[in-house]
């Protein structure tokens, strides 16, 4: 497979131009790829340009043409594509908020999230002039986020609620049992 990305080739002594180290997971591949280059891919095809001012910090935000927006984090050096929100036109009328999903200005995305070990779709419906944002997944009910600094910020603060109630309410074996599992040969 031919790469549609930029290569450049440096000296040791050329400081006109910073490689990034970037890795990525593209939705049709199994294992991680790595590139050395100051951009990364959109699911669309699009490359994207990471910004020279991003070089100093652990995690930067990219808005692609096709309205997807990017979430990258250093991880050991390297810039990896962490959360990638798809907008959509409409969002799954029930349970969000009539005043927010009628708002002509309400931004509509969605991302995946591995909910009872299948992944699900999980919708976001932002609102930047109230810095307001509702999140829904499948059956469960909308959470609600006020003072949100736009839907990657939504999605980080629901994969967190969400995480932390699914860990609190994981079901351990009475000490009873435990101590009889442990007595087994």
């Amino acid at each position: 497979m031919k790469s549609s990305l930029p290569v450049h080739s440096a000296s040791a002594d050329d400081t006109s131009y910073a490689i990034l180290h970037a890795i990525f997971i593209s939705d049709r591949q199994s294992s991680a790829m790595t590139t050395r280059t100051a951009s990364v891919p959109c699911a669309c095809g699009e490359t994207l340009a990471v910004r020279e001012e991003a070089a100093g910090r652990e995690e930067t935000n990219l808005l692609c043409s096709c309205g997807r927006r990017l979430e990258l984090r250093r991880e050991k050096g390297a810039w990896a594509i962490a959360a990638s929100l798809t907008p959509e036109r409409s969002v799954p009328i029930s349970g969000f908020s009539r005043e927010i999903r009628e708002d002509p200005d309400a931004e509509r995305f969605f991302f995946s999230h591995s909910i009872g070990g299948a992944p699900m779709p999980v919708h976001i419906v932002y609102l930047a002039s109230s810095r307001a944002a509702e999140v829904k997944a499948a059956g469960m009910k909308v959470t609600r986020f006020p003072e949100v600094d736009g839907p990657l910020e939504a999605r980080r603060r629901w994969v967190a609620r969400f995480e932390s109630l699914r860990r609190s309410s994981s079901v351990r074996p009475a000490r009873g049992i435990r101590d009889v599992e442990a007595a087994s040969p």
